[in-house]
């Protein structure tokens, strides 16, 4: 059924429902091959197939989502992380732990806290972490909690920088992490169905062409950062040059980095405060 709606992995996505419905690790289906379904396993599994046959991604009939080898819950009031994010998480784990103090980390639209949970448990640092949805923020505390590291962040709801305040944060991170909405409003219709119809739009969409957000960083991060202190932001397809424009024009930072990915397309774009 899957494999005839067009269903990329039809084995490998029925083998996760599998699983989860057992509570197994995939590779315990193939030493149990003649384990029956009860009749109970067996409705919860259409249950699940049907969702999947409707387009809606594996991640959020699961509920769940490894990323940096931890797992996270995930549904449709978070955007599910993807693989690239991880990229930029590791540079910034790396960075911070070059730093002489704990550093100071401000995960800018946390969404799930995949960013955020993930430098808490592999990091001793000060981490804040701000998001515009209370619903995103939700997940975000439940991922800390199961994770164990909820009293290792501060959770703030606010767009942006709106919720800090300005004279307790003044050029009190050592590193801002973001990874904002950068699909441009008019592409969004165009993406795969499972992220235009199930995904949270807001987590998406970067306005008209996509950089609205990174303008707002900007001009807004410089005066929550330390001298020296630096910025790294996962981009879109084709959009680094566009952003080093933005962050460069404004005359607050220098030594524009650009990291690709194993597919040589440029992911994320880091700047150092002046």
């Amino acid at each position: 059924m899957l494999q005839a709606k067009g269903v990329e992995s039809p084995r490998l996505d029925c083998e996760i429902l599998l699983s989860n419905i057992l509570g197994w690790q995939r590779h315990e289906l193939y030493l149990n091959r003649d384990y029956p379904l009860t009749s109970e396993q067996m409705h919860v599994f259409n249950g699940m197939l049907q969702r999947r046959l409707a387009g809606e991604p594996i991640q959020y009939i699961t509920g769940t989502k490894y990323f940096m080898g931890l797992p996270f819950h995930v549904d449709p009031r978070v955007l599910i992380p993807r693989w690239e994010t991880e990229l930029l998480t590791e540079y910034v784990l790396r960075i911070a732990k070059k730093m002489l103090q704990p550093a100071a980390v401000l995960d800018l639209g946390t969404g799930s806290g995949a960013i955020a949970v993930s430098l808490a448990v592999y990091l001793k640092a000060d981490i804040t972490a701000v998001d515009i949805q209370e619903k995103a923020l939700e997940v975000a505390k439940k991922n800390a909690k199961d994770n164990g590291v909820f009293h290792q962040i501060n959770f703030y709801h606010g767009d942006l920088f709106s919720s800090l305040d300005s004279a307790h944060f003044r050029e009190y991170f050592d590193v801002i992490v973001s990874n904002p909405p950068y699909i441009p409003t008019g592409e969004i219709p165009e993406l795969m169905p499972e992220v235009s119809k199930y995904e949270p739009v807001t987590a998406l969409d970067g306005g008209t062409d996509g950089l609205d957000f990174y303008r707002r960083i900007a001009r807004e991060a410089c005066g929550y950062m330390k001298d020296g202190g630096l910025i790294a932001m996962e981009i879109g397809y084709g959009q680094s040059k566009s952003v080093q424009d933005i962050f460069m024009e404004t005359g607050l930072y220098h030594r524009q980095e650009v990291h690709k990915d194993l597919a040589g397309i440029e992911r994320f774009v880091v700047f150092h405060k002046k």
